[in-house]
């Protein structure tokens, strides 16, 4: 060592020494003994914690292309704009159309700009992603126009964590979230968000996903000849020009997956059934626990347009299929205060599980699908909207025009009632003019008593009674229906 480097080591020493700042040694800390630790009561934090009265309002999807709230049923806004809270599934993106040049163009679910301030001035607080078929320009392009009006939009984000978050909404009576999951399956198309993975993937931007797997239903003596055939065809992986056999299938019993399409043994054929990537269900039970303890109330929406039947149309299902019911009831018992469905372009019914609503789809808020700015030229002469009456019959017709607006009431952290106001898209055809179509109205009273029909019909295989008075469909909840949750979870003592 050279002699300034062993002077500079001798002054450091010394004045260590002489410091009255020199520091000692530190006990390590001392962990709380986890047999003794008053740990928090999991199903106190995972309680309904709004003070006070507190009122929801939900809608289903909102497929505006054009603002329409000015023109909306003054009672509907009403409902709409009087809740401390006001959600629905926003199944459009936004972009301002004199500049927009994004890498999707314009699709068939584009919106411009100015909805965003419709939408709030109705009184929206927080929108779901929906099925909107833009890529990331477009969402992020929708995000900064809903921000500019206050709007929060959960269940995307620039990766996977971002998209699991829920979006906050602070109100004197306490903080409300929302988490918003996209299934992904034989019908989700939409890219999925992802997290970098070392140094082989890089994040994605993207919804927050529940992939399904999709299994059909079929009788035994059919499982039977689909399987003999499947065997028959992959005997011939032994023939001598095989290069390289594929692999052998691994059977579940009942299951058997035919070149990609899976197979199972049930009493009845055509139905089918769903089962949840075991990842992702637990992540949307983490995401909503989560919420939970950040926020008073939480609310979990998802966009379903699974169907029950093979044999039905594409979306036109008035019952939810078998996976939404489970995925509900343990959201709620892991701290969901409401579970909000949409997609499915039809009503569906509400189900009341230890006091929380389930709201398995209100139906169309609205549903106009204009297509592209202009009518190019075509042999047949016909406008985009000529045009897409039959190409779109199939969200043109009565089931696909009514839907409902619920207002949930809450005193003291529990749901005291809920009130049921029937829509009208414009079902007579020959009274309400394509200019007119899609803006949600009052019904008649004969067309109001049939919505709330039909959905106590959709709602009583879940056990739920509605009452119809004037016009309204209500659903009392009286205290007994009240119940403790059950998390999926228990910690220390």
């Amino acid at each position: 060592m050279t002699y300034s480097l062993r002077l500079a080591a001798l002054l450091l020493a010394s004045s260590a020494a002489l410091s009255p700042f020199a520091v000692s040694a530190q006990p390590a800390r001392a962990l709380p003994d986890p047999a003794t630790f008053d740990y928090r009561d999991l199903q106190n934090e995972l309680r309904n914690k709004m003070d006070g009265s507190y009122t929801v309002a939900v809608t289903g999807d909102l497929l505006f292309q054009e603002p329409a709230g000015k023109r909306i049923g003054a009672a509907i806004r009403s409902v709409l704009k009087g809740a401390d809270t006001t959600i629905g599934n926003l199944e459009v993106y936004l972009v301002d159309r004199q500049s927009w040049a994004g890498s999707h163009g314009y699709r068939n679910n584009w919106a411009p700009k100015e909805v965003a301030a419709d939408l709030a001035d109705l009184g929206f607080d927080l929108v779901a992603p929906g099925e909107a078929d833009g890529g990331p320009d477009e969402q992020i392009e929708t995000m900064k126009y809903l921000d500019a009006v206050g709007i929060k939009r959960p269940g995307y984000g620039p990766n996977l964590s971002i998209a699991r978050q829920p979006a906050f909404q602070e109100l004197p009576q306490g903080r409300v979230a929302m988490v918003a999951a996209f299934p992904f399956g034989p019908v989700g198309t939409d890219p999925i968000a992802r997290n970098k993975v070392g140094n082989d993937f890089g994040e994605e931007a993207g919804l927050n996903p529940l992939r399904l797997t999709q299994w059909l239903t079929v009788t035994q003596a059919q499982f039977d000849q689909l399987k003999a055939i499947r065997d028959s065809i992959l005997a011939r992986r032994e023939e001598a020009d095989v290069a390289r056999p594929a692999p052998l299938p691994k059977d579940r019993p009942g299951r058997l997956n035919l070149f990609g399409k899976n197979y199972m043994v049930a009493e009845k054929p055509g139905e089918f059934r769903y089962e949840m990537d075991e990842t992702d269900r637990q992540s949307q039970v983490l995401a909503v626990r989560n919420a939970k303890e950040y926020a008073d109330f939480v609310v979990f929406t998802t966009h379903i347009h699974e169907n029950r039947y093979a044999y039905q149309a594409y979306s036109q299902d008035h019952f939810p299929p078998d996976y939404v019911r489970t995925l509900a009831r343990e959201l709620i018992d892991n701290g969901a205060d409401m579970f909000l469905g949409s997609g499915n372009h039809t009503m569906q019914g509400i189900e009341i599980y230890k006091g929380r609503p389930i709201f398995y789809n209100p139906g169309n808020f609205a549903v106009q699908r204009f297509g592209s700015d202009d009518s190019p030229p075509n042999p047949e002469g016909l406008t985009n909207i000529e045009a897409n009456e039959l190409r779109e019959d199939w969200l043109q017709q009565y089931i696909n025009l009514v839907a409902y607006v619920a207002q949930a009431k809450y005193d003291k952290g529990r749901l005291a009632e809920i009130r049921i106001y029937p829509v009208d898209l414009g079902v007579d055809h020959a009274k309400v003019p394509w200019s007119r179509s899609s803006i949600p109205q009052t019904p008649s009273p004969e067309l109001a008593n049939r919505i709330l029909r039909e959905l106590q019909t959709y709602s009583e295989p879940f056990g739920t009674k509605i009452e119809i008075a004037g016009g309204i469909g209500i659903i009392r909840i009286p205290p007994e229906t009240h119940q403790p949750i059950t998390p999926a979870v228990k910690r220390g003592r």
